[in-house]
């Protein structure tokens, strides 16, 4: 007996197959979201959902077969078949909702859904009552086995994919929901394929008495219709319950995300209602301030915190409420009574647009106040004597400054220990040490509250005396602390005694602002110094002509001990007929570190006030002998040079020995050297300057009057002179007419040479700058001229460059 499909119906039933895998692939998805008693209702859910839709697709599929016969169905065998299908699909969501699947997982759940689909397609088939028996082509049937296993292990393989793949992935469902509907399909036309129909009469009661019958059409669309329904509403159900579930799974992870924050957190967290009452904190609060748990909710602010604490706390938590949030400090009580410092910040809560209560956090930064309390005390605190150090000095007293109204007065005090350095050489610096921390502490008690006492470094110690009306207050605290160190030291047996000197300046007469104060302060003390020990003085403008004076003297010693500050330039001496560089005169210049290059007018007037020209004549004499023996090597045997010798340096009882010690040293014959006496040191002491002058023949040397007519030398002690030359002053040089006139200074001049030619000495003229003074010179037969005309002073490598090559005048 030959059937026929109904094509309308196989392309439905296959629609079928593919819509219920695509729900099957949807669901596999959903039922792994699902947790606990929602997991087992969706999965019987789909069971059903899935299995009416495998066996709607086989139903279907069977109605689109017509045979030439009625043809009825068993109800009791329709609805076996359908609560196979249903089997068939709980297996195969069960298996892919599993975390993972194995192999064997996947074979298993493939032979049981294959299983359930080849029985629910076969008791189907017998189901069908009609007046033919049906026989079956084994090879088809077998195929139809592997067809159904293929299909089974397909869907199995690509329902998990789907599972544990993140993301919609539509069309990837839909394509596969094609393949496994067109497998499904497919095992069951093979099925139907296999089955072969015979008309046989002894079934005609069978049909009569049993089974049911509706119009095929009516059925089919039916049946269809509903599963597409019961299908679609189950998608639908399925995208809203996993658009939800993915919300509260993101909720419960954002939940436990902020769980987690807050109760790992090692800050205290914590929220407050609108009254300011507790609701909520974090393990940290415990752990913090030392309470447990249940002691916490029982707490009150006056137990963790003090009164003042917790009105600002207060003042804090209603700004809070009032909507701004707040950031701020404070101090709470631990339960063992110590301090927390905690820093407390608070935020409104606002719920439907009104603030409900509090949220706050506290961090416990104990530990980093201490820390910033120890930086803070070394960088203001000198470690020594615990007083005030330089900087914490400078920014107190600036700051009281700044503030002071100008009507008022304040003294800055500067205090150095006197012989400090010897007793830290002689005791070492143990008891340095201890002796600072003494004199400390008696500063303390000698001055009042309103003084700020500190040490500025090493002996140094500063006041600052505020509002004072008269600066006899400043003397009178100045007086009591020279007098406090009166007393002996006893520092482990050890008698000491000090002094100090102190500088005082007053603001605002003195200075505006603390460096102008603190400079005239020291300015003050460095003269008290100079002055007297224990001492005091107060800052006056006459002070710093004193002090530049002191400080000069200073910085010339320091720079006779040293090399390169003191540098000599020399002038030519030119002799008139030869005009040829005969000597040189060597003048010292100061090239100050600090103030450049300093006039001789300037620091020579100084140097023979404090004694230094002694040390600084000596210094002169070697550098221009070590820079004559250096030219006579280099071929300029001929050069004398002069050096002049102040009156302390001359009248010095080692004055010849040292002389002598370099010439010696250098190996320089002494008529190489021309000294320049004045003409006052000559005859400051007569028999002194005789007999130290006939030495100075003796070794040679030469020797020239220098400034000859300005003094008040006696002929009578002249001619007893063993000298050389005559320099005739500038200052008669200096006045020469032009030639046209007769004048004083011209007789004078004239005078003097002719003196020297009659005493048989060499008569030097120096300052010559113009040709006027030259050629009155050469008419009354001068011997050698030096001045401005010809060369200023040089130094010796730009006098070398400049005259020691070529002759310098023109006939």
């Amino acid at each position: 007996m030959q059937g026929h499909y109904n094509w309308g119906f196989v392309c439905l039933s296959i629609l079928i197959a593919v819509f219920a895998s695509f729900t099957a692939l949807d669901l596999a998805g959903r039922i792994t979201l699902a947790r606990n008693g929602a997991k087992k209702l969706w999965l019987a859910g789909g069971a059903v959902t899935m299995g009416l839709g495998i066996w709607s697709m086989h139903f279907v599929a069977m109605l689109a077969f017509s045979l030439p016969v009625m043809i009825n169905y068993d109800a009791s065998i329709v609805l076996f078949s359908v609560a196979v299908a249903i089997l068939a699909s709980f297996t195969a969501l069960f298996v892919v909702s599993r975390e993972r699947m194995a192999n064997i997982h996947l074979l298993i759940g493939g032979l049981f859904m294959s299983t359930a689909i080849i029985l629910m397609h076969y008791t189907g088939m017998m189901a069908m009552q009609m007046q033919a028996a049906v026989h079956y082509n084994k090879l088809l049937v077998t195929l139809s086995v592997f067809i159904a296993l293929a299909a089974s292990l397909a869907a199995l393989k690509i329902s998990f994919y789907f599972r544990v793949k993140s993301g919609n992935h539509f069309l990837g469902k839909l394509l596969s929901a094609i393949v496994m509907g067109s497998a499904i399909s497919g095992m069951h036309y093979t099925g139907m394929a296999a089955a072969s129909y015979r008309a046989e009469g002894h079934m005609v009661h069978h049909l009569a008495s049993g089974g049911f019958r509706m119009d095929t059409a009516i059925l089919a669309g039916g049946i269809g219709a509903a599963i597409l329904t019961i299908q679609i509403f189950v998608l639908f159900s399925s995208g809203m319950d996993r658009k939800l579930a993915v919300q509260n799974k993101r909720l419960q992870e954002s939940q436990q995300r902020y769980d987690s924050l807050v109760r790992h957190n090692l800050d205290i967290i914590f929220s407050l209602d609108a009254s300011g009452s507790l609701l909520s904190f974090n393990p940290s609060l415990t752990d913090v301030l030392g309470y447990s748990a249940e002691e916490v909710p029982y707490l009150s602010f006056d137990s963790l915190l003090s009164e003042e604490e917790g009105l600002r706390a207060r003042e804090y938590l209603a700004k809070t409420i009032s909507g701004i949030p707040a950031k701020f400090d404070i101090e709470a009580i631990h339960k063992n009574g110590n301090s927390v410092i905690l820093n407390v910040t608070t935020v409104p809560v606002y719920i439907d647009e009104k603030i409900d209560g509090i949220y706050g956090i506290a961090k416990d930064i104990t530990e980093q106040v201490k820390a910033l309390e120890i930086i803070h005390k070394q960088a203001y605190q000198d470690d020594l004597t615990s007083l005030p150090n330089r900087r914490s000095f400078r920014e107190q007293v600036s700051r009281v400054l700044q503030e002071m109204e100008p009507s008022k007065s304040a003294a800055i005090f500067l205090l150095d220990m006197d012989r400090f350095k010897t007793i830290n050489d002689t005791l070492g610096h143990s008891y340095g040490d201890l002796l600072l921390v003494e004199m400390a502490s008696r500063f303390e008690k000698t001055i009042g509250a309103d003084v700020l006492l500190a040490r500025m470094g090493g002996d140094e110690f500063t006041l600052f005396l505020p509002n004072i009306k008269q600066v006899s207050e400043a003397e009178k605290l100045a007086d009591n602390l020279l007098k406090s160190l009166n007393e002996p030291f006893m520092l482990n047996h050890h008698e000491i005694y000090t002094t100090a000197s102190i500088g005082i300046s007053v603001f605002p007469h003195d200075g505006s602002d603390i460096e102008e104060l603190l400079k005239k302060a020291d300015l003050a003390m460095y003269l008290a110094k100079e002055t007297s020990k224990s001492n005091y003085q107060i800052y006056t403008k006459s002070i710093d002509s004193r002090l530049d004076k002191i400080q000069l003297e200073e910085e010339m010693r320091r720079g006779i001990g040293s090399e390169g500050e003191f540098i000599l330039h020399y002038q030519p001496k030119i002799h008139i007929k030869s005009e040829e560089v005969t000597s040189l005169e060597a003048l010292v210049r100061w090239n100050h570190p600090r103030l450049g290059f300093v006039t001789p007018a300037d620091f020579i007037p100084l140097a023979e006030e404090t004694g230094l020209i002694v040390p600084l004549g000596e210094k002169i004499l070697r550098m221009a002998v070590s820079q004559l023996k250096k030219w006579h090597e280099q071929g300029f045997s001929h050069l004398q040079v002069a050096v002049n010798v102040a009156t302390r340096q001359f009248m010095e009882n080692s004055f010849l020995s040292e002389l002598e010690t370099i010439l010696t040293e250098y190996d320089l014959e002494g008529k190489y050297l021309e000294l320049e006496i004045t003409e006052s040191t000559a005859m400051k002491n007569v028999s002194r300057a005789i007999y130290t002058f006939n030495k100075l023949k003796e070794m040679g040397v030469e020797i020239a009057i220098d400034d000859f007519g300005t003094g008040y030398s006696s002929l009578a002690y002249l001619k007893d002179y063993p000298i050389n030359t005559l320099k005739i002053d500038q200052s008669f040089i200096r006045n020469l007419s032009d030639g046209n006139t007769a004048g004083t200074d011209e007789a004078i001049t004239a005078s003097i040479i002719s003196l020297a030619k009659n005493m048989q000495l060499n008569i030097v003229a120096e300052g010559v700058e113009t040709e006027n003074q030259l050629n009155f010179l050469k008419e009354n037969d001068c011997d050698t001229v030096q001045g401005y005309l010809f060369s200023r002073p040089l130094s010796a490598e730009d006098l070398q460059e400049q005259f020691l090559k070529k002759p310098l005048l023109q006939t």
